[in-house]
């Protein structure tokens, strides 16, 4: 558990509050990051069934027990959020270009 644990945390996931130790009462261990596009991200780690960790974004669940597909995971949300973030910046820049008097 402590890699995953460790691993959560260098990626800014923080222990849930509020379960002792942050361990619920199934055993796991639960993690949180907000991110303020894309809302919150669970992480559930969980070794009395099987290794690995779960992850919760928007409603969808992803298991991962390899750290490379997790990171590759990650790395893509992340993606998506700049890229979303790009496409608003530039509309909001194009709409202001056009109100401008020339």
């Amino acid at each position: 558990m402590s890699m995953y644990r460790s691993y959560l945390l260098k990626n800014q996931f923080w222990a849930k509050k509020g379960n002792e130790k942050g361990v619920n009462s199934n055993g796991e261990k639960v993690f949180i990051k907000h991110d303020s596009e894309i809302g919150g991200i669970y992480a559930i780690i969980n070794n009395v069934d099987r290794k690995g960790v779960k992850i919760i974004v928007n409603g969808e669940e992803h298991w991962f027990s390899n750290f490379d597909k997790l990171d590759t995971f990650l790395s893509r949300l992340k993606q998506e959020e700049d890229d979303f973030m790009k496409i608003l910046k530039r509309k909001n820049m194009s709409k202001r270009l056009r109100t401008l008097e020339i």
